[in-house]
C-alpha cells in the first residue's frame, strides 16, 4: 500500500477499533500499544506510518529490518516479532529495541554472547498457547524457566509475554489461548510492575484487548497484503 490517504484512513480505523475494544473491556485506550507490522512493505511505507505518529514498528524477518532501518527517521522503536535464528542474532541486535520472540534457552545464550554493554534489549518470552505444531514459541511448561533466564540476563530485560492466536480459530479458541497467556503472565511475570502482553493481530486483536493485551500487532488490516 503506497497511497498515503488510504494509509491514514486505515490507521484511524485501527485506532478507533482499539479504542472501542478498550471501552467494552473497561480499559484505558492508553493501555494498548499499536505495533504496525510492515512485512514485505517498503521503507517508504514504514516512514509514512512513523510520520503519521506510529511509534512502534514490527518486522518478522532480520533481512527486512537490516534493509529498512537505516532509511528510517523519527520517533519510533523497531520490534523483532518473528522467529529469530541464533545465527542472525548479531545482525538484528543493533537495529531493534524489542525482541518479542524469545522462545528457547539457546537463543538467550546467543544474545548473551554478543552483548558488549549498553542498554539491554526489552524482551518478551513467546509462548505457544494454542499447541499448534506449525507455530514457534515455547511450551507453556517451559515459560517459567525462560522468564527466569531472561530476568537474570545481562543482555535482556524481561518485559512480559507474547503469543499468536490459533490460526483460523473461532472466538472461544482464540480467547482461550489469550487467557492462557494472561494466566502465565500472572504466574511468572509478577516481578514486573506492568507486564506486557503482546497478543492479537489483524483478525483477532479486539478479542485480545478484551483478554488484557497491551500490544496488538496489526499488519494486513493496516497496510494491506504484499
Amino acid at each position: 500500500m503506497d497511497n498515503g490517504s488510504t494509509l491514514e484512513s486505515r490507521l484511524k480505523e485501527m485506532r478507533d477499533r482499539i479504542a472501542a475494544a478498550c471501552l467494552r473491556a473497561g480499559r484505558s485506550v492508553e493501555s494498548v500499544r499499536l505495533i504496525a507490522v510492515t512485512k514485505n512493505h517498503s521503507a517508504g511505507t514504514v516512514q509514512r506510518l512513523i510520520d503519521l505518529g506510529v511509534h512502534d514498528i514490527g518486522e518478522n524477518r532480520v533481512q527486512e529490518i537490516e534493509s529498512k532501518r537505516p532509511h528510517l527517521k523519527g520517533d519510533f522503536t523497531m520490534h523483532m516479532i518473528g522467529h529469530l535464528q541464533t545465527n542472525k542474532a548479531q545482525k538484528v541486535w543493533p537495529h531493534v529495541g524489542w525482541i518479542q520472540s524469545i522462545d528457547r534457552e539457546r537463543l538467550i545464550e546467543r544474545l548473551e554472547s554478543i552483548y558488549t554493554g549498553g542498554p539491554k534489549k526489552r524482551a518478551l518470552v513467546e509462548v505457544n498457547t494454542s499447541g499448534e505444531e506449525s507455530k514457534s514459541g515455547c511450551n507453556p511448561e517451559e515459560c517459567e524457566k525462560l522468564c527466569e533466564l531472561v530476568a537474570q540476563s545481562k543482555a535482556l530485560e524481561l518485559r512480559g509475554l507474547m503469543t499468536i492466536g490459533p490460526l483460523g480459530g473461532d472466538e472461544r479458541a482464540v480467547k482461550g489461548a489469550f487467557q492462557k497467556l494472561r494466566e502465565l503472565s500472572e504466574k511468572y511475570c509478577s516481578q514486573i510492575g506492568a507486564p506486557e502482553l503482546s497478543m492479537g493481530m489483524s483478525g483477532d486483536f479486539e478479542w485480545a484487548v478484551e483478554q488484557g493485551s497491551t500490544m496488538v500487532r496489526i499488519g494486513t488490516a493496516l497496510v494491506g497484503e504484499r
